[in-house]
């Protein structure tokens, strides 16, 4: 365990004010009806580097909610997705402007809290220099920053508890919880006591517990879906497909697979002196993540003609051509 003085020494070696616009950049990337702000370091400063230091003795020294799959390791979307696997009601719901909205009192008092719970490491001195120095502002965390993944899954551990425990007074059958950063999934089996009123009820409680930090829901983006009358549901980009038989299984959906299809097959036509060594790392990355959810099958949703391009390059499978890329 860390020392206090150590902790100073660690974190806090140098004077540095992230609020020093010389130290970062902001970037505006446009989304569906809007702008997302995202804050990059600039390349002749050592932030990040204090940044990772402080996030690293963050992760050493508290536990994160056994609820949130996100920014943990071996945890991801897709442990987010097979969470619901075999549940038939869903409820998906997303925080309004999550990281902009965080409460700095509220993140100082969370980390000194769970920094402490073991042993009195840190000061709220301290923890306040934390979230200064991981700041760009009164309120909220960049979106770009390291730190922030770490702080904005600890400033909602609680919430994740308590809300868990009020689920599990519903005696919904096999409820399951899981939060992906500001995505939160609800599931349970669908029974002779199910009711719709019981997920009004869930979404009430869900948006009296984010008051008491500073948060709201999304209502445009919340959805609700009955497995029993769709074959599907999407889980932060992951799909759980159900066969007649209830056969359950996780698909990355076809859109991605088709977009992997044609980025080999124009990379594979591109010739050798042309090609980018970024967009083949780009098509391995893609490649192996789709067969960690699907494994090798995930080809047998590609059409005829498809398939008979492979083959006319001289390869049976895409999975072999992108083997042989290079």
């Amino acid at each position: 365990m860390y020392r206090k003085e150590q902790i100073k020494r660690i974190l806090f070696s140098r004077k540095v004010n992230a609020m020093d616009e010389k130290l970062f950049q902001i970037k505006y990337i446009p989304k569906k009806n809007a702008f997302r702000k995202i804050v990059t370091y600039r390349e002749d400063n050592n932030i990040r580097v204090m940044h990772e230091k402080i996030t690293s003795f963050i992760v050493k020294n508290t536990l994160p909610s056994k609820f949130s799959k996100a920014y943990i390791k071996n945890r991801s979307i897709v442990t987010n997705a097979k969470a619901h696997m075999y549940n038939d009601i869903f409820l998906m719901m997303d925080i309004q402007r999550f990281f902009s909205n965080i409460n700095h009192n509220k993140l100082i008092n969370v980390l000194y809290y769970e920094l402490n719970k073991k042993e009195n490491i840190i000061s709220k001195v301290d923890c306040t220099k934390i979230v200064d120095y991981c700041s760009v502002g009164n309120k909220g965390l960049p979106i770009g920053f390291v730190t922030s993944p770490v702080l904005s899954n600890l400033y909602l551990k609680e919430f994740d508890n308590i809300l868990y425990g009020k689920l599990k007074k519903y005696n919904l059958e096999n409820v399951i919880y899981t939060r992906y950063a500001d995505d939160l999934t609800i599931s349970f089996k669908k029974n002779s006591s199910y009711a719709n009123d019981i997920i009004v009820n869930i979404q009430n409680t869900i948006a009296n517990l984010l008051k008491r930090y500073s948060l709201k829901i999304n209502e445009r983006k919340t959805k609700i879906i009955d497995l029993n009358k769709s074959n599907h549901v999407r889980i932060t980009g992951i799909n759980i497909i159900k066969d007649d038989n209830n056969f359950r299984r996780l698909s990355v959906g076809k859109k991605r697979k088709n977009e992997l299809y044609w980025s080999a097959i124009n990379y594979f036509l591109t010739d050798k002196d042309n090609r980018n060594d970024a967009e083949l790392d780009k098509i391995k990355g893609m490649q192996s993540f789709i067969l960690s959810v699907e494994k090798t099958g995930y080809e047998n949703s590609f059409s005829k003609a498809m398939k008979s391009k492979i083959n006319e390059l001289g390869y049976n499978s895409l999975k072999e051509l992108i083997d042989k890329l290079e």
